[in-house]
């Protein structure tokens, strides 16, 4: 009799071991975070590199903020940090394939290549922006993406990031 009850206790010990292991395994991300590289057109001269840095919820509708430094590739042309808040749909439940995104925030502007405070200058930014995201596994992605607004004409980029 001791002996069932011992082979027992090891039996159920197991059963609930794989239980919280498949447990941990379909929990979902609630958060990504992406570095993000963009050409993005601010006039009519050459467009700014920007290196930014993006974080949002991992849902199929997705709130966040984005920030891009933008360097202009003309030596005459402003220098810009860009921030700003997003609203994200995805077509997809999993947060993944196609997603358009609204985007507001600010746009703060200085001459000779260098951001300096205060700033010359800034304005409100106002965008549209169509991607599609593609899952890399579990926790990674690729988001090629390309948007328009004001104060911009138009952006085109790349963010890769992780879910956690």
């Amino acid at each position: 009799m001791r002996r069932f009850a011992v082979i027992t206790v090891i039996l159920l010990s197991t059963v609930n071991l794989n239980a919280q292991e498949s447990r941990h395994e379909t929990s979902r991300p609630i958060f990504f975070a992406a570095p993000v590289v963009e050409a993005v057109w601010y006039g009519r001269k050459p467009p700014s590199i920007g290196l930014g840095f993006a974080l949002g919820t991992e849902d199929r509708v997705s709130l966040g903020i984005k920030g891009i430094y933008a360097i202009p590739l003309a030596e005459d042309d402003f220098t810009t940090i860009e921030i700003t808040l997003f609203f994200r749909i995805y077509t997809s439940a999993e947060a993944s394939g196609f997603f358009t995104q609204l985007t507001y925030g600010t746009s703060i502007f200085s001459g000779e290549n260098a951001i300096s405070l205060p700033a010359e200058g800034g304005l409100i930014s106002l965008g549209i922006t169509a991607g599609w995201r593609f899952p890399l596994g579990s926790r990674f992605f690729i988001e090629p993406y390309i948007r328009g607004g004001y104060p911009y004409y138009g952006g085109a980029g790349l963010s890769t990031g992780v879910k956690f």
